[in-house]
């Protein structure tokens, strides 16, 4: 009966012993499917994020609550991912203590893992460097068309001087001729009226009366013009307040756009250094 027992109970042994391995081999698939499900996730996770990314570039800022739920979202992301590790720190333990036996398959596994995260790291490594090229032609492409902005303006300006150039001589030489023909008339006038004295008179004070109106009319017509010019220069100097206020603002969303750019970056590199 004790042989009996002893073998019954040797059997129970290598059934147990059977059992813990298969139960370990279970533990370690379990293991990997989860790995590789939190890899798919972040990649996943990654893939939004740089579709939200290019949004946000699309867009040019008009989007800034987004980009506050974004950072918000980058907060529990990075919480969620420390409670992750910690849940799988402590999962490795345990199977690291329940899995003596199986030393060289999880060293071949954490090779393979590190492989693998190699590789993704330089993929993610060339898709900055592919962001940063496009972020690049972006703002020269923006220079560009401040240049092109600016090189306009000048322009618009140049005409502005040269058309009231060409206004002011208008001006001056209908002045010369008017002055011509008013000498002209008296000179006329004095010829043919010497034996009329009273009637000269006459003539005189009308023609000074109608000369001082002509005066009286250029004189207002010469304020009009100078009015005229001064709101035309006004109006200039406000349109270039406006268009540098305009830049000045573009260039501040540019550079709150790039600051926005590092700091998403940086974030990503933060989770990719927690990862590893």
């Amino acid at each position: 009966m004790n042989k009996t027992t002893e073998h019954h109970s040797l059997n129970k042994t290598s059934e147990l012993h059977s059992l813990n391995k298969t139960t370990e081999l279970h533990s370690l698939n379990k293991n990997t499917e989860l790995h590789s499900l939190n890899q798919n996730t972040e990649l996943h996770s990654l893939n939004q994020n740089n579709e939200l990314h290019s949004l946000n570039l699309t867009t040019e800022l008009h989007s800034l609550n987004k980009t506050t739920e974004l950072h918000s979202l980058n907060q529990t992301t990075e919480l969620h991912s420390l409670n992750k590790n910690t849940e799988l720190h402590s999962l490795n333990k345990t199977t690291e203590l329940h899995s003596l036996n199986s030393n060289t398959e999880l060293h071949s596994l954490n090779q393979n893992t590190e492989l693998h995260s190699l590789n993704q790291n330089n993929e993610l490594h060339s898709l900055n460097l592919t962001t940063n090229t496009e972020l690049h032609s972006l703002n020269q492409n923006n220079e560009l068309h401040s240049l092109n902005k600016n090189i306009e303006l000048h322009s618009l300006n140049s005409n502005t001087e040269l058309h009231s150039l060409n206004q002011n001589t208008e001006l001056h030489s209908l002045n010369k001729n008017t002055i011509t023909e008013l000498h002209s008339m008296n000179k006329t006038t004095e010829h043919h009226s010497l034996n009329k004295t009273s009637d000269l008179h006459s003539l005189n004070k009308t023609t000074e009366l109608h000369s001082l109106n002509k005066n009286t009319e250029l004189h207002s017509l010469n304020q009009n013009t100078e009015l005229h010019s001064l709101n035309q220069n006004n109006e200039l100097h406000s349109l270039n307040l406006t268009t540098e206020l305009h830049s000045l603002n573009q260039n501040t969303e540019l550079h709150s756009l790039n600051q926005n750019t590092e700091l998403h970056s940086l974030n990503q590199n933060t989770e990719l250094h927690s990862l590893n």
